[in-house]
């Protein structure tokens, strides 16, 4: 297993929602958590498929032709910001896609706001896909597991499965155009106080 540190970019009402979700100890919840409220983990099996995740991935904004409702607003996935790296063969040289800023072109809705809230949090992959398993992500953006092509592969996306807990939220900062120096700039971090270090997944037990 590979503890992996992630972003998720969120666009937010206000600065009291976004530390809401620290303080409130919710964790990072999927579209599908939000709406239905508690699930049993019986559900899971029933969502965490292959299709659902080919869904969340690549037709994200696609309607249901049962339901009529995008699959954005049932989907158990969370898309994480990691960052890639893009081979281009032609010039060759390789591009550096950063997490900070795919996290930032999701938390502004695309360039349409001039702030964005992101979350630090980290989680667990498995070494292959292991998309029923909801207590490890999946590492779309590897290209050795995940050979299908996407337009996506630059985003360099795990995916997350219903929530991250919060324990796993390390903090949620906000980021913030500044126009006259065309860049943006942390305008203000909150730390979660239950936070709990990675390191504590790395520690050996010796035998007794």
């Amino acid at each position: 297993m590979i503890v992996q540190w992630c972003i998720k970019g969120l666009a937010l009402s206000d600065d009291d929602q976004a530390r809401g979700l620290i303080d409130g100890q919710g964790g990072i919840s999927s579209a599908w958590l939000r709406k239905h409220g508690h699930v049993s983990l019986s559900e899971f099996g029933n969502k965490l498929t292959e299709q659902n995740l080919n869904l969340h991935v690549n037709h994200f904004e696609e309607k249901d032709p049962a339901t009529g409702a995008p699959f954005r607003d049932e989907s158990p996935f969370i898309s994480l910001s990691c960052g890639t790296v893009e081979r281009d063969a032609v010039a060759k040289t390789n591009f550096v896609h950063t997490a900070r800023h795919t996290a930032l072109w999701f938390g502004t809705q695309f360039g349409a706001r001039r702030e964005a809230y992101l979350y630090t949090c980290w989680v667990v992959l498995a070494p292959r896909s292991a998309v029923p398993v909801h207590g490890v992500a999946e590492e779309i953006r590897d290209l050795n597991t995940y050979r299908r092509y996407s337009p996506f592969q630059t985003e360099g996306e795990v995916t997350a499965k219903v929530y991250v807990p919060a324990t796993q939220v390390r903090d949620c900062a906000k980021w913030v155009w500044d126009r006259r120096a065309k860049l943006f700039r942390r305008e203000w971090e909150h730390l979660n106080p239950q936070f709990t270090e990675p390191e504590a997944l790395s520690n050996v037990r010796e035998l007794i």
